[in-house]
Formats: C-alpha cells, sequence, structure tokens
C-alpha cells in the first residue's frame, strides 16, 4: 500500500471522527430542562389537515411551520412556565393555544382554525425559528385556493397552473406537458403522495388527468432538491391528497364544457374517505385546440382514499390506501385513420407513525402501471405498444434533536418493467423495452442531516447511494451526494444556494422535435448506456420587507450527461435505438408577490439558455424559451364575486426551417401528424436545427366565479375567457402544405360545481 493511501485514509478517518465528537459534544451541551410541543393543525369545519400552518410561541419568539400532513414539532422549551402559541393560515382566524411542557417529554396539541369569509387576507407573521427558512431553495408551495382563482382552459386543471411559475417552460397552449429550467419534460418526476404516475395526462395532454377537486397541496422543487427524491434529472411535482371530511358527509357535482364529474367525502368509524370519478361526455371544444373538424376523444379517471385512526390500536398513528385510475382513447371509426389508448392504474398504502421520542415514520407500498398503444389499422402506420410496471416499497424516518437539529434516513427498493414492442421496416415486431434475463430492481439508501441550532445559519447536507441500479450498466453502484445551505443577513433578508449530484435510469421513447404525441412510450435505460446523470448549482436570495410584500431571485447553472436521444440515423436492425448526448442550461428566475386584504399581485420573470450537443452536434432544443413574464392579479369583488387577470409572454420557440422536398421511400406508408413513429415518401428538407425562431407569444385570459349559500347546497359558477384579446399566436407550419396553425383563439368557457 502506498503511502498516498495510507495518508489518504488516515485522513478520512480522522475527518470522520472529529465530525463524530463535534457531534456528540454539541448534542449534550444543548440538552438542558426543556420539553416538546407537537401537534396538528386542521379545518375545523371538515378536519382536513392544513399544511404549511404557522405555528409562533410569542413568549419565546420561536416557532415552526406544519408539514404537508399538518403535523409540526417544537423542542427545546423551557418547562414549568405556562406558553401561548399563535396558530394562523392564511384564510382562517387566528387562534390562541395555552399550553405547558413537562422535562423531556412531548405535549400533543391539535388546533382546529375557523375559515374566514374573506379567503384573501394580509398573511400573517411566518412562524420561523432562526436558522430556518419557511421556503427551501428551488421549492414552491402551492394550495387549491390560488389554483382555483385561475382562469380554466377546459377544465380546472392542477398543471396548467405550474405555468404561471418562474422557471417552467412550456412550447404551447395544447399540452399541459413542461420544461423546467432546460431540462426535457421526461425529466420530471410526478408524485400521486408518493406514488409515481407515468402520464399524468388526458387527451394528448390538454389538461391533468388527476382531478383536482381531491388535492390539498402541491410541491414544486424546481431543482437541488434532498436526498428523499430520486429518480429525474430536473424536478419533483408532488401531489398532496386530501382525506376526506372528518366531520360530516359531503357531496359535488361538476359540469364544464367537456365533462362531468362528482365526489363524495365523509367519516367513518375510525377515520375517513374521499372517491371522485369524471367522465368525458363531448369533445367539440377541443377543435379549438387542435384545429381539427372532430377529434374522438374519450376519457374517465377514478380516485379513491381511505384513512384509518385507532388510538387503541396505535397512538398517533394513520394508515391510508388510495387508488388512482384513469383511460383515454381516440377511436375514429375509419380504417384508413389511426386509433390510440392508454391508461393509468396506480395502488398505494402507507402507514404513518409519531412514538414517544421527538421521531415519526412513514412506510409505503405502492403499484403504478401505464399503458399505451397505437394501433394503425390501414394508416400504413407502425404499431407501438407499451407496458410499464413500477412497484414501489420504502421507509422514511425522522427525528427532531433537542438542538433544533433533524436526521432523515431512508430505503426504497423499486422494480421497474418496461415492454416496448415495436416494429420495424420489414414487419418484424420485437419487445425493446425489456430483458427477460434480467429483474430491473433499484435499491437506494438515503441520510440528509439539517444543522438548525445556529441562529441565522441553516445548512443540510447528505446523499443517496444506490446499491442496485435498474440498467445493466457499468455503472450500478453510485452516490448522489446534495446540499443545501440559508444565512439570514437580517429578519427580512436571506441567502440560500444549493448543490446536488441526480441521477435517472428511465426514459421516453419520442422525437423532442415532434409537436404532439399520442403518448409517450418509456423504457428502463439500455444496458449499452450509462444512467444518465446531472449537476445542479443553484443560488439567490429572498427579501421580505414586510408581511405583503415578497421578492424571491434564484440563479442556477445545471450540466448533464448520459442523456438518451432516438438514435435518427439508424438505418440496420443492429444499430442502437439510442445515442447520448450532453446539455447545458443556465438562468435566472424572479418571483415577486405583493398582497392586500382583498387582492394579490405576482409577476415572474424568467431569462435562460440551454444548448444540447448529440454526435458532435450543438443545438438548442426547441424548449429554449429565453424570456418569459407571467402575471396574475386575482382579488375579492363583492359578496362572493371573485376575478382574476394573467397575462403571459414568452419569446420565440425555436424551429428548423423547411427549405424544400424530395423524394424517398419508405416501406412504412404515409405519415399522420400525430405520429409516434412514422415517415412519409415525400420527404421535407430541412435547414440547421432550431436555428430559427417563431414570433414572441402572449395572451391575456380572464376568470370571473362567484359563490352562492343556499340552505341546501353550494353552487359555484366559474365564467373563463382565454386570449381575451384573440391573439393569433403561432403553433406550427404543417411541412406537407406549409398551412399556419395557430395556438387557441378568443375561446369563453363555463363550469358549474354543486356542493351538498
Amino acid at each position: 500500500m502506498s503511502f498516498m493511501r495510507i495518508k489518504s485514509r488516515f485522513n478520512i478517518k480522522f475527518w470522520i471522527s472529529t465530525l463524530l465528537i463535534f457531534y456528540l459534544l454539541c448534542n449534550v451541551l444543548s440538552a438542558q430542562s426543556t420539553g416538546t410541543l407537537r401537534g396538528i393543525v386542521a379545518d375545523s369545519l371538515s378536519g382536513e389537515a392544513l399544511a404549511y400552518a404557522n405555528i409562533y410561541i410569542e413568549n419565546l419568539g420561536i416557532g415552526a411551520s406544519s408539514d404537508s400532513r399538518g403535523y409540526f414539532i417544537i423542542r427545546s422549551i423551557p418547562v414549568n412556565n405556562n406558553y401561548t402559541a399563535v396558530v394562523s393560515y392564511i384564510g382562517y382566524k387566528k387562534k390562541n393555544v395555552t399550553f405547558n411542557v413537562l422535562r423531556n417529554s412531548i405535549t400533543d396539541i391539535k388546533v382546529y382554525l375557523s375559515p374566514t369569509e374573506i379567503e384573501l387576507k394580509t398573511v400573517e407573521k411566518t412562524g420561523r425559528r432562526p436558522g430556518e427558512n419557511v421556503t427551501s431553495i428551488g421549492l414552491q408551495k402551492i394550495s387549491m385556493k390560488q389554483i382555483n382563482s385561475l382562469p380554466k382552459g377546459v377544465e380546472g386543471d392542477v398543471f396548467r397552473s405550474l405555468k404561471y411559475l418562474p422557471g417552467i417552460q412550456t412550447t404551447n397552449d395544447v399540452t399541459t406537458s413542461f420544461n423546467v429550467r432546460g431540462g426535457a419534460n421526461n425529466e420530471n418526476l410526478f408524485l400521486l403522495d408518493d406514488i409515481p404516475v407515468y402520464n399524468p395526462f388526458h387527451a394528448l395532454g390538454l389538461f391533468g388527468s388527476i382531478d383536482p377537486e381531491v388535492i390539498k397541496n402541491l410541491e414544486l422543487h424546481l431543482g437541488g432538491f434532498g436526498t428523499k427524491y430520486s429518480g429525474r434529472l430536473s424536478s419533483v411535482i408532488k401531489l398532496i391528497t386530501k382525506d376526506g371530511n372528518r366531520n360530516k358527509y359531503k357531496a359535488s357535482f361538476n359540469s364544464s364544457l367537456m365533462s362531468v364529474k362528482s365526489s363524495l367525502q365523509g367519516p367513518y368509524g375510525g377515520g375517513s374517505f374521499i372517491i371522485s370519478g369524471r367522465k368525458s361526455y363531448s369533445n367539440k371544444i377541443l377543435n379549438n385546440f387542435l384545429d381539427e373538424d372532430n377529434i374522438p376523444i374519450k376519457f374517465y379517471d377514478l380516485f379513491f382514499k381511505a384513512n384509518y385512526e385507532n388510538p387503541k390500536l396505535a397512538e398517533n398513528g394513520k394508515f391510508s390506501i388510495e387508488g388512482f385510475f384513469s383511460g383515454d382513447q381516440i377511436i375514429n371509426n375509419n380504417p384508413l385513420l389511426a386509433d390510440a389508448k392508454w391508461s393509468n392504474n396506480i395502488l398505494g398504502i402507507s402507514w404513518f407513525q409519531f412514538v414517544d421520542k421527538p421521531l415519526f415514520y412513514k412506510i409505503n407500498f405502492s403499484y403504478s402501471n401505464f399503458e399505451g398503444e397505437f394501433i394503425p389499422n390501414s394508416s400504413g402506420e407502425r404499431p407501438v405498444k407499451n407496458n410499464v410496471k413500477d412497484y414501489t416499497g420504502k421507509i422514511d424516518i425522522s427525528y427532531v434533536y433537542a438542538s433544533k437539529d433533524q436526521l432523515g434516513v431512508g430505503i426504497k427498493i423499486k422494480e421497474v418493467s418496461t415492454d416496448l414492442f415495436l416494429q420495424n421496416s420489414f414487419g418484424q415486431t420485437a419487445n425493446v423495452g425489456q430483458r427477460e434475463d434480467r429483474v430491473n430492481v433499484n435499491l437506494s439508501l438515503y441520510a440528509n442531516y439539517r444543522l438548525l441550532r445556529f441562529k441565522d445559519l441553516s445548512l443540510e447536507f447528505g446523499s443517496r447511494l444506490n446499491l442496485v441500479g435498474l440498467s445493466q450498466s457499468g455503472e450500478n453502484r453510485y452516490l448522489e451526494p446534495r446540499a443545501s445551505l440559508s444565512y439570514n443577513f437580517s429578519n427580512n433578508l436571506s441567502l440560500k444556494a444549493a448543490w446536488g449530484i441526480y441521477q435517472q435510469e428511465i426514459t421516453t421513447f419520442t422525437d423532442e422535435d415532434v409537436v404532439i404525441t399520442y403518448f409517450e412510450p418509456w423504457i428502463v435505460t439500455p444496458p449499452y448506456l450509462n444512467p444518465a446523470k446531472s449537476n445542479h448549482y443553484v443560488s439567490g436570495f429572498e427579501w421580505n420587507p414586510n408581511s405583503n410584500l415578497s421578492l424571491s431571485v434564484e440563479g442556477y447553472y445545471k450540466t448533464s450527461d448520459n442523456l438518451p436521444v432516438l438514435n435518427d440515423k439508424k438505418i440496420f436492425l443492429t444499430d442502437k435505438d439510442f445515442v447520448t448526448g450532453s446539455s447545458k442550461a443556465y438562468g435566472i428566475d424572479v418571483l415577486f408577490r405583493y398582497r392586500f386584504s382583498f387582492f394579490n399581485f405576482s409577476a415572474s420573470y424568467s431569462h435562460g439558455y440551454v444548448n444540447k450537443k448529440v454526435d458532435n452536434l450543438t443545438y438548442i432544443p426547441r424548449y429554449d424559451i429565453r424570456n418569459s413574464l407571467k402575471t396574475i392579479f386575482d382579488f375579492n369583488i363583492y359578496k362572493g364575486w371573485k376575478a382574476s387577470v394573467t397575462w403571459v409572454y414568452y419569446s420565440g420557440v425555436p424551429f428548423t426551417l423547411l427549405t424544400g422536398f424530395y423524394d424517398k421511400l419508405h416501406f412504412n406508408g404515409q405519415q399522420n401528424k400525430f405520429s409516434l413513429f412514422g415517415s412519409q415518401v415525400i420527404t421535407p428538407l430541412l435547414g440547421k436545427r432550431n436555428a430559427s425562431r417563431l414570433p414572441a407569444y402572449h395572451r391575456l385570459d380572464l376568470n370571473v366565479s362567484k359563490k352562492f349559500d343556499f340552505a341546501f347546497a353550494k353552487v359555484y359558477l366559474n365564467f373563463s375567457i382565454i386570449n381575451v384579446y384573440n391573439r393569433a399566436n403561432i403553433f406550427y407550419f404543417d411541412r406537407n402544405t406549409g398551412q399556419r396553425v395557430n395556438m387557441l383563439p378568443f375561446l369563453p368557457t363555463f363550469v358549474v360545481k354543486v356542493e351538498l
């Protein structure tokens, strides 16, 4: 063994020992005659937990925010004193709760807040403790009240609301699919609670398949997210569902110009439940989106969730089971036109438990299945069939120290199988998505430590260790270290930064230049490629001069390698389906918010650059949108009347200029404009890839709503106008005819909801 290796090992052991001694010493010094306050904040009418509520102990000047489940923990509270905690939440009346704590014990409280008539009110004092920021870098927390105030497209949609945030880019009005800070749209992880959803969209991506009626809150991690999440390079979108009304039965009926839906929720012995279903009945309004006479789209979705709590069985524990099922189909009833269908089938169970110490854990098991099929009939297209099965089990454990530090550890095991049947030019069908001689399993561990003991500094660091990878590449074991920090210069100004390494072992088999696809087939990264890897560097600041005004600025730099890219030069059967590429993205995101007693105003601006390199060719992808500005103004008018006005601006989307045509012989016939794969006899002659840009995009939308309270029901009316001044925003040029196709014209929509 060489001298340098001996020295290296000695240095590692020295630093590990030093950090361990420092950690133990700090915890010993922080031990004192203190206790812990723990509790949950919930709605007094429904019993639904309130995420991100503020808990502030005035006597001590410390506090916390409830998590996505409504739970909170505050440690190191001096004993033998009476304290008052002020609990507040936007749209609810503040409540003062008196309590005391015992030495080395936990005091549990439940706080029920009453909603106010005026939902847009001044933001309450934030209950953060020194050294801890309410919002982590790159994290946006969105409530359903914010989403419901935005203009509706065809349906109320969770994902369309994300487009108003900085860092989110979209290339057209048709699809709700989006890109985050220069990443491809398959780099976004969608979670229904903790269950992955592989295709969360209806009707060619026009809106989300998950009904907003069942969503309580949404968390969007734009980048630099912690070790708890894995499997994607760019972002995490977590939809936190409702538990159901714990106090009384409640039913609602909803109708739009395209679908009808209903929901039922209520209590039962030991818990609560919610069930919601939606089904399409008309597709005429879709003609405005796709410039077609008739698009025979049909869809449905169904969600259910049941919760059970029994103090005799497990005090401070909750068991949940939930399921989500959706299906779409396009049946033309014409043998010359292709058909398609796709579906999701999801089931999950979880157990959440607080123990007698300031420790809690959650155990999850889930099954997620996506199936998609493209049926060519006699159209001359090639058939495509995709089947994804995801089995995931994981355990997350969190512990809060007396010093206010927090430790999180977890283990996850995931098995993913992906069948993708494709047909080549000779009519032979093969499964390119799954190897029969191997099971695709990922086994990973994670740990992170949040250092919160200091007054103005908080630090989080940790890593994921992937012991076994999904793909059969040489990089089966790898680390994903991540770190973030924040420093409070004052009570109003804080600096934030984050860094991390991220891996992704699953990709979609689609061409990024295709304007519209029926669905995107998923496959595990082939064994001849290494997993995609990305490095995130994020920094910024947050300024809150008062409780009504906030300004957030974040800059990012992201590099990605080993990106699977569809091989458009494949000729022979032995040629690989994918080649690898790399990308670089950097930019700045700005979010300004002003809140007053009866109105809110927000404006976001993004400026960014993306470039991609494949086969030594560097180009800009379609989602390289240099400048975007989005504004929202919503306010209470009078006696239940509300309105919102939104205006968005995007600089031009890159596109490849058509320079002419030439004849080329293909064996699969004519191309359908919505085809996943296929070609045509007359082939376009294209210029340099994405070297030109379309004209700038801008649009004004209006939304007006009114709530009527009757003795037997509540009635909600919602009227929206999309593209108020009828801006002719270009969608694409048809390469076959040269015809210009525009996006949405002036479009009014109407939604009625009855709640019993």
